[in-house]
């Protein structure tokens, strides 16, 4: 039997700061375009669905892999720990924005707060994960890559 590494799962939902946002955005919306206008329904929806997919950020590490998705599971990316060089904790600046972006150290995954955990991928490519707990993250995927099969791709 081939011992297992315990499964890291963080679900961290939307901050308050967020929430306001969308909700500002409703409130503007209806004030400055009209109630009745098609244009502010349009824009009510759109924000509404932006709010619902972007909810919150789930991060799993298991199955051989590690799993970021939102919402209800739309977008997600999944990054074999094969293809997983090096990890380490870092900590974003509050300028690169939330949600999913390209910052000058590769493509970012967040929601809420600063820190993340940045992984070193297969070809030069850097992904970074947004958590609350950067540190139990660090440690999971330097487990389950202890644990997964030894033949590191190049």
């Amino acid at each position: 039997m081939q011992p297992t590494s315990k499964p890291f799962r963080d679900t961290q939902p939307a901050g308050l700061w967020l929430k306001a946002i969308f909700l500002v955005v409703l409130v503007l919306c209806f004030a400055l375009v009209g109630r009745a206008s098609g244009a502010a329904a349009g824009i009510s929806a759109a924000t509404f669905g932006l709010g619902f997919v972007f909810r919150s950020l789930t991060v799993e590490v298991k199955d051989r892999g590690v799993h970021v998705f939102y919402g209800s599971g739309w977008p997600r990316r999944t990054i074999a720990l094969e293809r997983i060089l090096d990890q380490r904790v870092v900590r974003n600046r509050w300028w690169y924005g939330f949600g999913i972006r390209l910052t000058p150290f590769g493509w970012m995954w967040n929601l809420d707060g600063l820190g993340a955990v940045e992984l070193d991928l297969v070809g030069g490519k850097r992904f970074r994960v947004g958590t609350r707990m950067p540190q139990e993250l660090r440690a999971a995927v330097e487990a389950a890559r202890a644990l997964a099969p030894q033949e590191q791709p190049r």
